[in-house]
């Protein structure tokens, strides 16, 4: 079989607002249930001032056979991972993962920076044989 990659943007680098915390910044579910997997790459930028409490990325996927609406670990959406980016200026906080091709369906959330904005960002290489 032939190997196709395809390129997602799940979050594209954008400012997540001290404003905003407790209002996550989502990506739009992405349904996996036909992909091999793939790689998941986030970045966390601080400023030239530091967050006073540091942004968390939360790697969330799901089980089911249709991929569910986008939302916070619950019913549908389970916590893999979550990193926080720290508190120190000027910071970038780079992490990755494989994601298995057993994943049915994949989100990110950023969430929890206080005091100061942070840059954000999120991409997913999928694979599919």
């Amino acid at each position: 079989m032939a190997l196709t990659k395809t390129a997602h943007t799940l979050v594209a680098s954008t400012t997540k607002t001290a404003a905003s915390n407790g209002t996550p910044t989502r990506s739009t579910p992405l349904g996996l249930q036909t992909s091999n997997g793939g790689i998941l790459t986030t970045k966390i930028t601080n400023g030239g001032t530091g967050p006073t409490t540091p942004c968390e990325v939360r790697v969330l996927i799901a089980h089911n056979s249709s991929t569910p609406s986008a939302g916070s670990a619950g019913t549908d959406w389970k916590t893999l991972d979550r990193i926080n980016g720290g508190t120190t200026a000027s910071t970038a906080m780079e992490s990755w993962w494989l994601i298995d091709d057993s994943v049915m369906a994949l989100e990110v959330e950023f969430d929890g920076n206080t005091g100061q904005d942070v840059t954000i960002e999120a991409y997913f290489s999928e694979l599919v044989y």
